[in-house]
């Protein structure tokens, strides 16, 4: 019995340090994931069966509104969001582009909105976002179609920095 002894301990040792190994290159896996530039999105969005590539990701915070939600953007067009201080910016601003918009809470996706050909529409309850760290000024992760959705269907990953 006690020849047992120093293999449980040795093994016990082992899979300590394969959970340690595992937990330091956990981040680094999803780093690698996200290789993306700040201000750039990678993948598309159908809706109504018309596809927009995404190619630019910004954020800001919606200053007017009580709740001072993040505004994070995923369009096929660069927009000078630079200057924008609320929602109003956005629906004042003539450029077009296709895109969605995200508005978060406390790093929760409350609302979204698509942006298509010209045509504006609220959507809610079929895209999943997940951010890579919602505490942080850089907001990197993806977007996704939930398994619910009909007419819709989103894969996008993002970098974009909070202004």
């Amino acid at each position: 019995m006690n020849s047992l002894l120093p293999i449980r301990q040795i093994a016990l040792a082992f899979s300590l340090s394969v959970i340690l190994l595992l937990s330091l290159i956990s981040p680094a896996i999803a780093a690698a994931e996200n290789d993306l530039p700040s201000g750039a999105a990678r993948g598309s969005l159908t809706f109504e069966g018309h596809t927009a590539e995404f190619k630019f990701a910004a954020a800001f915070v919606d200053q007017k509104d009580s709740d001072k939600p993040v505004v994070l953007l995923l369009t096929d067009t660069k927009l000078p969001t630079e200057k924008w201080t609320s929602e109003f910016d956005m629906m004042r601003d003539k450029t077009k582009w296709n895109g969605i918009v995200f508005f978060l809470k406390d790093g929760v996706a409350i609302r979204s909105d698509i942006e298509m050909n010209g045509r504006h529409t609220s959507i809610s309850g079929i895209f999943e976002l997940k951010l890579d760290n919602s505490a942080s000024k850089d907001l990197t992760g993806k977007a996704t179609t939930d398994d619910g959705a009909k007419d819709a269907t989103l894969k996008v990953t993002f970098h974009a920095t909070l202004k």
